[in-house]
């Protein structure tokens, strides 16, 4: 029977193992297998036979191999094996020598925790540091959300400045790298997107007061709608996060994101309700030679080339790789030069083709500059203004006059002023497009009617519509407390319309040595000018140009009259159809086909103007038309396969 084994007197005397020398210090080799012998014999344990010392750290640790267990049977699994190099781990011979005797007398050991006070005092500095370190980093992340979100409102504001956009995204990069959890990452997107809402959309306060009248609302809209909208921005900054594990491809792989998030906003905005009023790619609708492949990508080429080459800017700054720095700045720099030479190629042959036999058509776009009386319920003075309106263009000899949105007071197929307007169609020799209401029963749309000398020929109703303002979402569910508030919609509750793709014709007199006298077009009214979708509908079905009828009037004197401006240059070049615009208070404009505004009128002030609109139909349709967004698709796609990578199979020990 063994022995109680006292394991606390074996514990301290197991220590003297890693005393420095501890064995051969006036002892020979028989002493050091006696002692051994001794402290086994201490515990009851029956001692292997001492082995030869030959002072080879091999021969010592394998003479250590027991031959037999501690009941003196040989070991079960006789294929068992151990190799020396697992167990020798010092850097002298004599580390693995059995300690002496007398070395173990030597051994002075000192309470547990005397020496911790050393440690403790050594980790407290550690604890400091490591809390100067993180509110350090801290400061740095808030100022790059601050700084992400202002770069980018500044260049979506009232005066183009597009450059603002290509440096948006250093600031996040280095915010990025250096945030160490994911939850901090959502955090960083959501203030980025919130500072960038919140400036971008102020407009929207001064709509819901210029609606309702009532300032807190008017607040609580604009602060709820950029919380809500700043989600895109967060889901971009945790998509980053876990990029990050995968450092080789983080620029490449988070510009993907970036596009792919554009587009499932719009996607959310197609099938159920969403406002995509913002994508990087309207930044640079003056950037001509750049928006180009926008024929062929949507937008949302444009918006990954600004990502990408601001991400790797930012990547540039960080402790990555040289190799790697040198391979991303020489990417962006041969896309950018690419797509440049694109532009610059596509430009070229658009201009040709232009100048050979183009049509000629004698347009005048209208703007009454009567928001303020609409809202006022003076219908009089509205037709009275668009009575002066008509009477100046009698000498003019325009073929197609457009009037924008909300140009006409009440329903447009039963007004009491349609009989006038069917006369100056007939005593003008025009077509008139007249933008308003129109009922079916109980239903009422937001429409455009097509009129000449015989009355109405034609309409168009909108499909996309805009929530609060023309419809109250969610009101099977909200509708009591929509009542209990007093909340309706800003100009009455409509019903979306069910052809987007819906094209209009007008026949006018042949002009020169142009044959074709039909020529057929898109209406889009007002918020469909943010949906590529109505457009390529439309390019599909034969427009051969298209027609924005707006009322920019609720957006005041503010930036969203130029932001809308700028989405439709984008519609004109992703379909290579030139594009006419006829707002209430502005801004009208003629853009070509190459996404060149021509012309475009002042803001909130009345105007008619009169002009030849030159272009060229198309009997080929573009990439874009044909196959949509395809590339903004595969950037989804591509993104997502890699932010699920990356939080699956890659661990924390990923992370830069």
């Amino acid at each position: 029977m063994l022995r109680k084994i006292n394991f606390k007197s074996l514990t301290e005397k197991a220590k003297g193992l890693f005393k420095k020398g501890g064995a051969g210090k006036g002892t020979d080799a028989a002493a050091s297998s006696s002692a051994s012998a001794k402290r086994a014999e201490a515990v009851g344990v029956k001692s292997p036979a001492a082995p030869a010392q030959t002072g080879r750290p091999a021969d010592t640790v394998a003479g250590m191999i027991p031959k037999e267990d501690i009941y003196g049977a040989p070991p079960t699994n006789s294929s068992l094996k151990v190799k020396e190099e697992d167990f020798f781990v010092g850097n002298t011979p004599d580390f693995l020598k059995p300690i002496s005797e007398e070395d173990i007398e030597d051994i002075d050991l000192k309470p547990l925790g005397e020496d911790h006070p050393v440690i403790i005092k050594a980790d407290k500095k550690i604890l400091i540091f490591q809390l100067v370190r993180d509110l350090f980093s801290g400061i740095v992340v808030a100022f790059c959300a601050v700084a992400c979100g202002l770069l980018l409102a500044e260049s979506y504001i009232t005066k183009a400045a597009p450059v603002y956009a290509w440096l948006a995204f250093i600031p996040f990069t280095i915010a990025i790298f250096n945030i160490r959890s994911a939850f901090f990452s959502l955090i960083f997107g959501w203030l980025s997107g919130g500072i960038f809402y919140f400036v971008t959309l102020n407009w929207i306060s001064l709509t819901v007061m210029e609606g309702t009248g009532n300032h807190g609302l008017a607040m609580t809209a604009l602060t709820a709608l950029s919380a809500v909208l700043a989600l895109q921005f967060a889901l971009f900054a945790f998509g980053s996060y876990y990029l990050k594990r995968i450092p080789f491809a983080w620029p490449f792989a988070a510009a993907c994101l970036w596009v792919g998030l554009e587009i499932v906003h719009q996607l959310i905005a197609l099938k159920f309700m969403a406002f995509p009023w913002f994508v990087l790619g309207y930044t640079q609708f003056n950037f001509i030679y750049l928006i180009q492949i926008s024929s062929y990508t949507g937008v949302y080429g444009v918006s990954f080339m600004v990502a990408f080459t601001s991400l790797v800017c930012g990547y540039l700054v960080l402790k990555m790789p040289r190799v790697l720095k040198v391979f991303y700045f020489t990417l962006a720099f041969c896309l950018m030069l690419f797509v440049l030479s694109f532009g610059h190629k596509v430009i070229k042959e658009q201009l040709n083709y232009l100048q050979a036999s183009p049509h000629t058509l004698r347009v005048a776009l209208m703007q009454p500059y009567t928001h303020k009386l609409h809202i006022e319920g003076r219908s009089e003075d509205v037709v009275y203004t668009i009575a002066g309106q008509l009477e100046a263009l009698k000498d003019k000899k325009a073929s197609f006059i457009i009037w924008p949105e909300s140009s006409l007071p009440g329903d447009l197929l039963q007004n009491e002023y349609a009989d006038y307007i069917q006369e100056q169609s007939a005593e003008l020799k025009a077509w008139q497009l007249f933008g308003g209401t129109e009922e079916d029963g109980d239903k009422q749309y937001v429409a455009a009617v097509l009129v000449n000398e015989t009355g109405v020929t034609d309409d168009y109703k909108k499909t996309k519509l805009v929530p609060f303002g023309e419809f109250l979402p969610f009101k099977f569910l909200l509708g009591g407390f929509y009542e209990n508030n007093g909340i309706t919609a800003l100009t009455g509750v409509f019903t979306p319309g069910s052809e987007p793709g819906k094209t209009l014709k007008i026949i006018v007199p042949a002009q020169g040595k142009i044959k074709k006298e039909e020529y057929t077009f898109g209406t889009e009214i007002c918020f469909e000018s943010i949906f590529p979708s109505v457009y390529r509908a439309q390019a599909e079905n034969g427009a051969e140009f298209f027609v924005n009828i707006s009322n920019d009037g609720w957006f005041l004197e503010s930036a969203a009259p130029y932001q809308h401006l700028r989405a439709n240059v984008f519609r004109a070049v992703e379909n290579r159809r030139p594009l006419l615009r006829s707002t209430n208070t502005g801004i009208s404009a003629w853009i070509d086909s190459l996404g060149k505004i021509r012309f475009e009128t002042g803001l909130n002030r009345q105007e008619s103007s009169v002009f030849n609109f030159v272009f060229k139909d198309r009997d080929t349709k573009t990439f874009y038309t044909l196959h949509g967004d395809v590339f903004a698709y595969g950037c989804l796609a591509f993104a997502a396969a890699l932010v699920i990578f990356g939080m699956v199979f890659l661990s924390v020990r990923n992370e830069y």
